[in-house]
Formats: C-alpha cells, sequence, structure tokens
C-alpha cells in the first residue's frame, strides 16, 4: 500500500459557542466540530469525504487548510521528507476551494490569478500552465462578471493550484454546475490525481463521486465512521452486491425469487412497469426471469444512499437519522469524551 502524504492522528477541533453565565457573561463552551480523527491522504489518490449537511466536513477541510487549528492531536506530512514529520504550517502545501468563491467585478480572469500570485509570493509565469490546465486559456481576458457557474469553479481551482499544493481541497465542487461541466469538472480532477496531488472533494451526494474517487470517508457528527475504497466500505457496512431490475408489465417477485439465495430489497410496479433492487447473484435472477418470461428493460449494479451508509455504519433507523440541520445533530456523537464542563 502506497504510503500516506498527510496523516491526522486524534485531531480535533471544536467551535466555540456562547455559554453565558451571571458571573461569567462572555463565557464560551465548546461545540460542533471534528473530534477523534484519525485520515490518512496518499499521493496521487482522490478521497471522496461523504456526510450529511452538519456532518463537519467543511470544518474538516478547513483543518486540512492549516485554517482551523488543531485543538488537539497531530499532524504529520511526508511533503519535504521520506518520512512522516509534524508540519507547522499546512497552507503552504495544501490548496483549498471552498464552496461559494463569489468571483465578481470587471477584473478578468489573468488579472485576478496575477493579483493572487503576487499576493502568495508565487511566479507568475505558472499562471499561463494553469489557465491551460482548467481549460480557462481562451476566456483569460474575460471579465468576473461574465463568467459561469463552471468557468468560476475552474478559476477557484487555478488559484487553490497557484502554489503548486501536495494536496487540493474542493468542497461541494458540484455543486451549481449541469452534466455538460460536471464532466468537464471530473476530468480535471482526473488529471490532478494523474499529477501526483492528493484531491479531496467534499459531498453529500454518493453518486457524483462513483467513478472519480479511489477512496471514500463517512463523516456523521464531527466523527469518521470509516474510510477506504468504496467496495470496501460498502463490504464492511455490509451493503454490497446489490443490483437494480426494471421491465415492463408485470412481476411476482416471490415467485421469481423462489429457491434463490437473493434478498429482495425493494419493489416498486404499477400498472405497466416495475422495477427492483435485490442482493445476490444477477446471473440467477436473469436466469430466473427468462425461464419465466420476464420482460426486462435495463438491470445494473447500484449503490445505496447516504441515508443508508448513515443507518448501517451507525446503528440508527432512518427515522433518527435527518439530513436537516438541527442543533443536536451537530454535536460530536463521542460525549463521553466530553468533558462535564462542556
Amino acid at each position: 500500500m502506497a504510503e500516506a502524504v498527510l496523516s491526522f492522528i486524534d485531531a480535533q477541533h471544536r467551535h466555540p459557542l456562547p455559554d453565558p453565565k451571571w458571573y461569567k457573561p462572555w463565557d464560551k463552551r465548546l461545540g460542533p466540530g471534528v473530534v477523534g480523527l484519525n485520515l490518512d491522504l496518499y499521493a496521487g489518490s482522490v478521497l471522496g469525504l461523504v456526510g450529511p449537511n452538519g456532518a463537519g466536513k467543511t470544518t474538516l477541510l478547513r483543518m486540512m487548510a492549516g485554517i482551523l487549528p488543531l485543538q488537539k492531536g497531530e499532524v504529520k506530512a511526508r511533503f519535504h521528507s521520506d518520512t512522516l514529520a509534524e508540519v507547522g504550517d499546512l497552507r503552504q502545501w495544501v490548496g483549498h476551494m471552498p464552496e461559494q468563491v463569489r468571483w465578481q467585478g470587471r477584473m478578468t480572469v489573468r488579472d485576478i490569478l496575477i493579483q493572487l500570485a503576487e499576493m502568495r509570493n508565487v511566479d507568475q509565469t505558472r499562471i499561463d500552465g494553469l489557465l491551460g490546465l482548467v481549460g480557462l486559456r481562451g476566456r483569460q481576458d474575460e471579465a468576473l462578471n461574465n463568467l459561469s457557474q463552471g468557468m468560476r469553479q475552474r478559476l477557484s481551482i487555478a488559484a487553490a493550484l497557484l502554489g503548486s499544493p501536495k494536496v487540493l481541497l474542493l468542497d461541494e465542487p458540484f455543486n451549481g454546475l449541469d452534466p455538460v461541466a460536471s464532466q468537464a469538472f471530473t476530468d480535471l480532477v482526473r488529471r490532478l490525481a494523474s499529477k501526483g496531488v492528493s484531491v479531496v472533494i467534499s459531498s453529500h451526494m454518493v453518486a457524483q463521486l462513483e467513478g472519480l474517487v479511489d477512496r471514500i470517508a463517512l463523516l456523521h457528527r464531527g466523527q469518521l465512521l470509516d474510510e477506504g475504497p468504496m467496495e470496501d466500505v460498502e463490504r464492511r457496512l455490509d451493503l454490497d452486491g446489490r443490483y437494480a431490475l426494471s421491465g415492463t408489465g408485470e412481476v411476482d417477485a416471490e415467485h421469481l425469487f423462489h429457491d434463490l439465495d437473493v434478498e429482495l430489497l425493494d419493489l416498486q410496479q404499477d400498472d405497466s412497469h416495475w422495477s427492483l433492487t435485490f442482493r445476490g447473484s444477477p446471473l440467477s435472477v436473469l436466469q430466473a426471469a427468462m425461464a419465466n418470461d420476464v420482460s426486462i428493460t435495463s438491470w445494473s449494479p447500484t449503490r445505496p444512499n447516504l441515508v443508508e451508509w448513515l443507518c448501517a455504519a451507525t446503528g440508527m433507523s432512518v427515522e433518527d437519522i435527518s439530513l436537516d440541520v438541527a442543533s443536536s445533530a451537530l454535536l460530536p456523537m463521542k460525549t463521553a469524551e466530553v468533558g462535564e464542563d462542556e
């Protein structure tokens, strides 16, 4: 297995919340954040950081970018040596693309990159290469006000890459992109990974990351529930081997699955169409369908959705897991590790 280029060990950052008392009106307590994080990043690997709203994804990315300091734990890197060593300032090694960057004004694409390069003390000769890499060379003289959402995302990546980072952090990069722009963005991420950059993509949509990420990390209430190749995580959570089958007419699922070692997970049927999801051998199901003259229009492997991932990882029911942001959902789950004064 490849060696980690960046490693977080028992890392924590929790945001302070007001906790006024009559004798301490400005007192604060530790609130939501990231607790007990152990995570490795690898060169040339794309990590998908998945979790619902309020899971702590943005907080974790800011910790990785060196914007938020570690309150506990340590961070080590292999940026300038062959061994993991403590690293002080991550900002010189990490490029960060926030979820929303408001590129506005009459300044051109090239001019804003020149300005950012001067602020970061980066050689301006890199700008031409970056414009070509992100596909904005033909738009370098375009005013920021005239950029589409896809172009703004490309510009944000170019800005994050100015310092030749070893790690690139992308916070919800697919927001607002149409399918064509999303595919172009995916191709760009693959090119960056092929150059040895370690890429972290934050998203609350598992389906968007399929075929793009090498590894996936499931975050919930400030804690890392599982991490690794998607197939390995699904197998550990008992969510692998699922297939979707659909067709026309009617289907008797009970009869179709009779004597088959197959688990029926879902069945939807109306007057003219049906669809079902099962777990087991797809070949045996297809053979049984053909033997029973069942009309099939499509079948394919299927991934669990985010709620199913969270239910399997936490042991909680669907009713207990809400994707709505609420104050209780933002608190770390490991309450036993939190002091009584917190």
